[in-house]
Protein backbone atom coordinates (compact mmCIF):
# COMPACT_ATOMS: atom_id res chain seq x y z
CA UNK A 1 0.00 0.00 0.00
CA UNK A 2 1.16 3.44 -0.81
CA UNK A 3 1.04 6.41 1.69
CA UNK A 4 -1.17 8.46 -0.53
CA UNK A 5 -3.61 5.67 -0.13
CA UNK A 6 -4.09 5.91 3.32
CA UNK A 7 -5.73 10.07 2.20
CA UNK A 8 -8.65 10.71 0.12
CA UNK A 9 -9.43 14.66 -1.45
CA UNK A 10 -11.73 15.14 1.51
CA UNK A 11 -9.46 14.25 3.82
CA UNK A 12 -7.04 16.50 2.32
CA UNK A 13 -7.29 20.16 3.47
CA UNK A 14 -5.60 23.03 2.00
CA UNK A 15 -5.69 25.86 3.00
CA UNK A 16 -5.93 24.41 6.88
CA UNK A 17 -8.02 27.29 8.69
CA UNK A 18 -6.25 27.45 11.67
CA UNK A 19 -3.68 29.41 13.57
CA UNK A 20 -3.39 26.61 16.58
CA UNK A 21 -3.01 23.15 16.66
CA UNK A 22 -6.02 22.56 18.46
CA UNK A 23 -7.69 24.59 15.51
CA UNK A 24 -6.04 21.81 13.09
CA UNK A 25 -7.27 19.07 14.81
CA UNK A 26 -10.79 20.06 14.64
CA UNK A 27 -10.34 21.28 11.31
CA UNK A 28 -9.40 17.44 10.51
CA UNK A 29 -11.13 15.91 12.68
CA UNK A 30 -14.10 17.49 11.00
CA UNK A 31 -13.35 16.01 7.51
CA UNK A 32 -12.99 12.62 8.66
CA UNK A 33 -16.67 13.03 9.99
CA UNK A 34 -17.44 14.75 6.76
CA UNK A 35 -15.97 11.88 5.34
CA UNK A 36 -18.13 8.87 6.52
CA UNK A 37 -15.15 7.17 8.58
CA UNK A 38 -15.77 8.13 12.00
CA UNK A 39 -18.78 5.44 13.41
CA UNK A 40 -18.91 7.07 16.53
CA UNK A 41 -18.48 10.32 17.09
CA UNK A 42 -19.04 10.85 20.57
CA UNK A 43 -16.42 7.92 21.35
CA UNK A 44 -14.35 9.98 19.14
CA UNK A 45 -14.87 13.15 21.00
CA UNK A 46 -14.22 11.49 24.24
CA UNK A 47 -11.08 10.10 22.76
CA UNK A 48 -9.32 13.49 21.80
CA UNK A 49 -10.55 15.09 24.65
CA UNK A 50 -8.67 12.47 27.57
CA UNK A 51 -5.35 12.32 24.81
CA UNK A 52 -4.80 16.39 24.05
CA UNK A 53 -2.44 16.73 24.15
CA UNK A 54 0.02 14.33 24.43
CA UNK A 55 -0.70 12.54 21.62
CA UNK A 56 0.68 14.49 19.58
CA UNK A 57 4.41 14.41 17.87
CA UNK A 58 6.52 17.03 16.51
CA UNK A 59 8.26 16.09 13.82
CA UNK A 60 10.62 19.25 13.94
CA UNK A 61 9.68 22.73 12.31
CA UNK A 62 8.54 20.19 9.59
CA UNK A 63 4.97 18.94 10.83
CA UNK A 64 2.75 18.06 13.41
CA UNK A 65 1.43 14.51 14.38
CA UNK A 66 -1.59 13.94 16.51
CA UNK A 67 -2.67 10.86 16.84
CA UNK A 68 -5.25 8.72 18.46
CA UNK A 69 -6.11 4.80 19.33
CA UNK A 70 -10.08 4.78 19.43
CA UNK A 71 -12.54 2.02 18.64
CA UNK A 72 -14.65 5.06 17.34
CA UNK A 73 -13.28 4.12 13.76
CA UNK A 74 -12.97 0.48 11.86
CA UNK A 75 -9.63 1.14 10.20
CA UNK A 76 -6.67 3.26 10.52
CA UNK A 77 -7.70 6.77 9.20
CA UNK A 78 -5.56 9.40 8.23
CA UNK A 79 -6.46 13.52 7.22
CA UNK A 80 -3.92 15.98 6.62
CA UNK A 81 -3.93 19.84 6.12
CA UNK A 82 -1.65 22.52 5.40
CA UNK A 83 -1.78 26.05 7.00
CA UNK A 84 -1.21 29.17 5.17
CA UNK A 85 1.34 30.14 8.26
CA UNK A 86 3.04 28.30 11.50
CA UNK A 87 0.57 27.52 14.12
CA UNK A 88 0.64 27.53 17.59
CA UNK A 89 1.54 25.08 19.83
CA UNK A 90 -0.49 23.99 23.21
CA UNK A 91 2.49 25.49 25.03
CA UNK A 92 5.89 27.19 24.45
CA UNK A 93 7.86 24.41 24.49
CA UNK A 94 6.21 22.71 22.04
CA UNK A 95 5.51 25.67 19.43
CA UNK A 96 9.58 25.98 20.24
CA UNK A 97 9.90 22.26 19.19
CA UNK A 98 7.81 22.85 16.35
CA UNK A 99 8.23 26.34 15.21
CA UNK A 100 7.13 27.14 12.14
CA UNK A 101 5.31 23.82 11.44
CA UNK A 102 2.62 24.22 8.87
CA UNK A 103 1.49 20.76 8.28
CA UNK A 104 -0.68 18.84 10.36
CA UNK A 105 -1.44 15.20 9.72
CA UNK A 106 -3.93 13.49 11.84
CA UNK A 107 -4.05 9.44 12.31
CA UNK A 108 -7.30 7.70 14.00
CA UNK A 109 -6.75 3.99 14.57
CA UNK A 110 -8.80 1.65 16.47
CA UNK A 111 -6.57 -0.12 19.20
CA UNK A 112 -6.34 -3.34 17.83
CA UNK A 113 -4.78 -2.17 14.32
CA UNK A 114 -1.71 -1.51 16.73
CA UNK A 115 0.89 -2.76 13.42
CA UNK A 116 -0.76 -1.06 10.81
CA UNK A 117 -1.24 2.43 12.86
CA UNK A 118 2.58 2.42 13.77
CA UNK A 119 3.20 1.44 9.72
CA UNK A 120 1.30 4.53 8.82
CA UNK A 121 3.09 6.91 11.45
CA UNK A 122 6.63 5.83 10.36
CA UNK A 123 5.72 5.54 6.51
CA UNK A 124 4.89 9.74 6.65
CA UNK A 125 7.73 10.53 8.80
CA UNK A 126 9.99 9.28 6.02
CA UNK A 127 8.26 11.04 3.72
CA UNK A 128 8.20 14.30 5.43
CA UNK A 129 11.86 13.86 6.41
CA UNK A 130 12.30 14.87 2.67
CA UNK A 131 12.41 18.42 1.45
CA UNK A 132 10.95 17.77 -1.59
CA UNK A 133 7.92 16.72 0.11
CA UNK A 134 7.24 19.52 2.72
CA UNK A 135 8.12 21.99 -0.54
CA UNK A 136 5.55 20.36 -2.47
CA UNK A 137 2.87 20.16 0.58
CA UNK A 138 3.44 24.08 1.15
CA UNK A 139 3.33 25.18 -2.66
CA UNK A 140 -0.15 22.72 -2.76
CA UNK A 141 -3.38 24.69 -3.34
CA UNK A 142 -6.22 21.91 -4.35
CA UNK A 143 -5.83 18.28 -2.40
CA UNK A 144 -5.36 16.54 -5.97
CA UNK A 145 -2.03 18.65 -5.88
CA UNK A 146 -1.36 17.19 -2.58
CA UNK A 147 -2.10 13.85 -3.33
CA UNK A 148 -0.03 14.01 -6.88
CA UNK A 149 2.77 14.27 -5.19
CA UNK A 150 5.63 12.07 -5.93
CA UNK A 151 6.66 11.78 -2.87
CA UNK A 152 3.52 10.26 -1.51
CA UNK A 153 3.69 8.01 -4.16
CA UNK A 154 6.44 6.50 -3.74
CA UNK A 155 6.57 5.75 -0.19
CA UNK A 156 5.03 2.61 0.59
CA UNK A 157 4.20 1.27 3.95
CA UNK A 158 6.49 -1.41 5.23
CA UNK A 159 5.16 -5.19 5.68
CA UNK A 160 3.93 -6.15 8.82
CA UNK A 161 6.64 -6.44 11.46
CA UNK A 162 7.26 -9.99 12.48
CA UNK A 163 8.76 -11.45 16.00
CA UNK A 164 11.82 -12.12 14.65
CA UNK A 165 12.42 -8.60 13.48
CA UNK A 166 12.21 -7.01 16.97
CA UNK A 167 13.55 -10.03 19.22
CA UNK A 168 16.63 -9.12 21.15
CA UNK A 169 19.23 -11.81 21.79
CA UNK A 170 19.20 -14.58 24.35
CA UNK A 171 21.97 -13.58 26.12
CA UNK A 172 21.11 -15.21 29.49
CA UNK A 173 19.61 -18.63 30.03
CA UNK A 174 20.07 -19.66 33.14
CA UNK A 175 20.64 -23.50 33.70
CA UNK A 176 17.96 -25.22 35.78
CA UNK A 177 21.07 -26.42 38.14
CA UNK A 178 22.16 -23.00 38.97
CA UNK A 179 21.46 -21.92 42.58
CA UNK A 180 19.00 -19.28 43.13
CA UNK A 181 21.14 -16.40 44.56
CA UNK A 182 23.62 -16.74 42.13
CA UNK A 183 20.84 -16.25 39.15
CA UNK A 184 19.18 -13.19 41.06
CA UNK A 185 22.83 -11.64 41.08
CA UNK A 186 23.70 -11.98 37.73
CA UNK A 187 19.59 -10.99 36.67
CA UNK A 188 19.74 -7.62 38.91
CA UNK A 189 23.52 -7.27 37.72
CA UNK A 190 22.01 -7.41 34.17
CA UNK A 191 18.93 -5.14 34.79
CA UNK A 192 16.50 -7.94 33.86
CA UNK A 193 12.71 -8.95 34.79
CA UNK A 194 13.70 -12.37 33.94
CA UNK A 195 15.28 -14.98 31.77
CA UNK A 196 14.56 -18.40 30.09
CA UNK A 197 15.66 -21.55 31.81
CA UNK A 198 16.67 -23.80 29.26
CA UNK A 199 17.82 -27.50 29.39
CA UNK A 200 21.28 -28.92 28.18
CA UNK A 201 19.74 -29.38 24.64
CA UNK A 202 19.07 -25.78 24.61
CA UNK A 203 14.86 -26.55 24.85
CA UNK A 204 12.87 -23.68 27.20
CA UNK A 205 11.84 -25.72 30.06
CA UNK A 206 11.11 -22.77 32.61
CA UNK A 207 11.11 -18.68 33.04
CA UNK A 208 13.18 -17.54 36.07
CA UNK A 209 11.37 -13.71 36.85
CA UNK A 210 11.23 -11.56 39.36
CA UNK A 211 7.96 -12.33 40.78
CA UNK A 212 9.66 -16.30 41.28
CA UNK A 213 12.29 -14.59 43.27
CA UNK A 214 10.40 -12.82 45.46
CA UNK A 215 8.04 -15.66 46.09
CA UNK A 216 11.20 -17.26 46.94
CA UNK A 217 13.56 -14.58 49.42
CA UNK A 218 10.11 -13.25 50.74
CA UNK A 219 9.49 -15.89 53.68
CA UNK A 220 12.86 -15.60 54.85
CA UNK A 221 13.03 -11.50 54.52
CA UNK A 222 9.71 -10.97 56.70
CA UNK A 223 10.94 -13.24 58.95
CA UNK A 224 14.24 -11.28 59.31
CA UNK A 225 11.98 -8.07 59.46
CA UNK A 226 9.46 -9.61 62.33
CA UNK A 227 12.01 -11.40 64.55
CA UNK A 228 15.44 -10.53 64.07
CA UNK A 229 16.35 -13.73 63.45
CA UNK A 230 17.55 -16.00 60.11
CA UNK A 231 15.77 -18.96 59.47
CA UNK A 232 17.58 -21.85 59.92
CA UNK A 233 18.87 -23.74 57.18
CA UNK A 234 16.91 -26.86 56.44
CA UNK A 235 18.30 -30.32 56.95
CA UNK A 236 19.26 -32.51 54.14
CA UNK A 237 17.34 -36.18 55.19
CA UNK A 238 20.28 -38.16 56.29
CA UNK A 239 20.16 -35.44 59.23
CA UNK A 240 23.89 -34.94 58.19
CA UNK A 241 24.37 -31.25 57.72
CA UNK A 242 22.43 -28.33 55.84
CA UNK A 243 20.71 -29.34 52.30
CA UNK A 244 22.04 -28.11 49.11
CA UNK A 245 21.43 -24.15 48.07
CA UNK A 246 17.57 -23.65 45.95
CA UNK A 247 18.21 -24.62 42.60
CA UNK A 248 16.75 -22.07 39.87
CA UNK A 249 15.10 -25.85 37.98
CA UNK A 250 13.28 -25.65 41.48
CA UNK A 251 11.97 -21.82 41.86
CA UNK A 252 11.33 -21.14 38.26
CA UNK A 253 7.53 -20.91 36.49
CA UNK A 254 7.39 -24.29 34.36
CA UNK A 255 4.34 -23.15 32.56
CA UNK A 256 5.93 -20.95 30.13
CA UNK A 257 4.35 -18.89 27.01
CA UNK A 258 6.56 -19.02 24.00
CA UNK A 259 6.27 -17.49 20.83
CA UNK A 260 7.86 -18.16 17.16
CA UNK A 261 9.71 -15.69 15.16
CA UNK A 262 7.68 -16.02 12.09
CA UNK A 263 4.49 -14.80 14.22
CA UNK A 264 3.23 -11.18 13.74
CA UNK A 265 4.31 -8.55 15.80
CA UNK A 266 0.62 -7.55 16.31
CA UNK A 267 -0.34 -10.56 17.63
CA UNK A 268 2.58 -10.75 20.57
CA UNK A 269 2.58 -7.48 21.26
CA UNK A 270 -1.30 -8.07 22.35
CA UNK A 271 0.05 -10.93 24.54
CA UNK A 272 2.70 -8.71 26.33
CA UNK A 273 -0.18 -5.76 27.02
CA UNK A 274 -2.78 -7.89 28.08
CA UNK A 275 -0.66 -10.92 30.11
CA UNK A 276 1.26 -10.17 33.09
CA UNK A 277 4.52 -11.69 31.81
CA UNK A 278 7.70 -9.72 31.53
CA UNK A 279 8.90 -11.68 28.45
CA UNK A 280 8.67 -14.39 26.12
CA UNK A 281 10.96 -16.72 24.91
CA UNK A 282 11.40 -17.02 21.03
CA UNK A 283 11.55 -20.46 19.79
CA UNK A 284 12.57 -22.44 16.58
CA UNK A 285 11.18 -26.48 17.74
CA UNK A 286 11.37 -25.70 21.32
CA UNK A 287 14.87 -24.55 21.30
CA UNK A 288 15.62 -20.60 22.58
CA UNK A 289 16.30 -18.43 19.75
CA UNK A 290 15.89 -15.17 21.42
CA UNK A 291 13.45 -12.93 23.85
CA UNK A 292 10.78 -10.65 23.43
CA UNK A 293 10.14 -7.29 25.97
CA UNK A 294 7.64 -4.71 26.19
CA UNK A 295 11.39 -2.53 26.18
CA UNK A 296 12.28 -4.35 22.81
CA UNK A 297 9.09 -3.73 21.13
CA UNK A 298 9.32 0.06 22.15
CA UNK A 299 13.08 0.59 20.90
CA UNK A 300 12.06 -0.84 17.41
CA UNK A 301 9.05 0.56 16.98
CA UNK A 302 10.81 4.23 18.06
CA UNK A 303 13.76 3.69 15.87
CA UNK A 304 11.29 2.64 13.10
CA UNK A 305 9.24 6.18 13.19
CA UNK A 306 12.48 8.23 13.23
CA UNK A 307 10.27 10.28 15.14
CA UNK A 308 11.18 12.18 18.75
CA UNK A 309 8.26 11.37 21.70
CA UNK A 310 6.58 8.68 20.31
CA UNK A 311 4.50 6.79 22.84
Amino acid sequence: MRLADLLSPRRVVVPLPADTWGGGIRALLDACLADGRVRDPARLEAAVRDAWPEDTLSLGPRAVLPHFRTNAVDSVVAALGVAPRPMKGQSADAEAEAGGARIMLLILAPPREAAAYLQAVAAFARALARPDVVDGLHAARTPEEVLALPGLHDVRLEEELLVGDVMAPADIALDPDMPVEAAARLLSRRGLDAAPVVGSDGVVIGLLSSRELLRHFLPAYVQRMQTGEHRAAPRAKSGAGPSAPALVGGVMARNVLCVSEDQSLSDVASLLANKDVPCLPVVKDGVLRGVLTRAEIVRKLVGQAEVRGER
